[in-house]
Protein backbone atom coordinates (compact mmCIF):
# COMPACT_ATOMS: atom_id res chain seq x y z
CA UNK A 1 0.00 0.00 0.00
CA UNK A 2 2.70 2.48 0.87
CA UNK A 3 4.74 1.59 -2.87
CA UNK A 4 1.17 2.78 -4.24
CA UNK A 5 1.22 5.47 -2.58
CA UNK A 6 4.53 6.66 -3.20
CA UNK A 7 3.84 5.97 -6.93
CA UNK A 8 0.88 8.19 -6.98
CA UNK A 9 2.89 11.10 -5.13
CA UNK A 10 5.95 10.16 -7.41
CA UNK A 11 4.15 10.66 -10.35
CA UNK A 12 2.48 14.21 -9.56
CA UNK A 13 5.41 15.69 -8.80
CA UNK A 14 6.78 14.32 -12.19
CA UNK A 15 4.47 15.93 -13.63
CA UNK A 16 5.00 19.23 -11.29
CA UNK A 17 8.49 19.02 -12.46
CA UNK A 18 7.56 18.97 -16.45
CA UNK A 19 5.00 21.46 -16.57
CA UNK A 20 6.97 24.10 -14.49
CA UNK A 21 10.43 22.88 -16.90
CA UNK A 22 12.17 22.65 -13.54
CA UNK A 23 13.59 18.90 -14.41
CA UNK A 24 15.90 20.65 -16.17
CA UNK A 25 18.09 22.70 -13.45
CA UNK A 26 20.53 21.45 -10.96
CA UNK A 27 19.42 19.74 -7.84
CA UNK A 28 19.84 23.30 -5.59
CA UNK A 29 18.40 25.51 -7.98
CA UNK A 30 15.27 23.03 -7.79
CA UNK A 31 15.46 23.59 -4.25
CA UNK A 32 15.53 27.10 -4.62
CA UNK A 33 12.47 27.21 -7.10
CA UNK A 34 10.62 24.87 -5.17
CA UNK A 35 10.94 27.09 -1.68
CA UNK A 36 10.07 30.12 -4.00
CA UNK A 37 7.12 28.59 -5.64
CA UNK A 38 5.62 27.03 -2.37
CA UNK A 39 6.71 30.71 -0.13
CA UNK A 40 4.55 32.69 -2.43
CA UNK A 41 1.68 29.77 -1.97
CA UNK A 42 1.72 30.09 1.59
CA UNK A 43 1.57 33.86 1.22
CA UNK A 44 -1.28 33.81 -0.97
CA UNK A 45 -3.57 31.12 1.27
CA UNK A 46 -2.44 33.46 4.52
CA UNK A 47 -3.45 37.01 2.51
CA UNK A 48 -6.54 35.70 1.30
CA UNK A 49 -7.43 34.10 5.11
CA UNK A 50 -6.24 37.46 6.53
CA UNK A 51 -7.65 40.13 4.35
CA UNK A 52 -10.54 38.19 2.29
CA UNK A 53 -12.02 36.27 5.02
CA UNK A 54 -15.54 36.44 3.57
CA UNK A 55 -14.50 35.13 0.64
CA UNK A 56 -12.09 32.26 1.88
CA UNK A 57 -15.15 31.48 3.98
CA UNK A 58 -17.53 30.99 0.70
CA UNK A 59 -14.74 29.04 -0.89
CA UNK A 60 -14.18 26.84 2.15
CA UNK A 61 -18.32 26.35 1.92
CA UNK A 62 -17.85 25.84 -1.97
CA UNK A 63 -15.16 22.92 -1.46
CA UNK A 64 -16.16 21.54 2.05
CA UNK A 65 -19.72 21.72 2.32
CA UNK A 66 -20.08 19.71 5.63
CA UNK A 67 -18.48 23.09 7.01
CA UNK A 68 -20.94 25.13 6.37
CA UNK A 69 -23.01 23.63 9.56
CA UNK A 70 -20.02 24.34 11.59
CA UNK A 71 -19.48 27.76 10.73
CA UNK A 72 -22.98 28.93 10.60
CA UNK A 73 -22.69 30.68 13.71
CA UNK A 74 -19.62 32.72 12.53
CA UNK A 75 -22.00 33.90 9.71
CA UNK A 76 -24.65 34.94 11.61
CA UNK A 77 -22.15 36.75 14.46
CA UNK A 78 -20.93 38.68 11.65
CA UNK A 79 -23.73 39.57 9.84
CA UNK A 80 -25.60 40.86 13.12
CA UNK A 81 -22.30 43.29 13.53
CA UNK A 82 -22.58 43.97 9.72
CA UNK A 83 -26.20 45.59 10.82
CA UNK A 84 -25.01 47.31 13.47
CA UNK A 85 -22.47 48.88 11.80
CA UNK A 86 -25.60 49.93 8.81
CA UNK A 87 -27.68 51.50 11.15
Amino acid sequence: MFRKIWNSVSGVYLLYELNTCIYMLDPWEKRFVNAFIFAILGLLIFSSYAFLPDYTRKLVYAFLPGAHSSLSDLDLDHQQSMELKIH
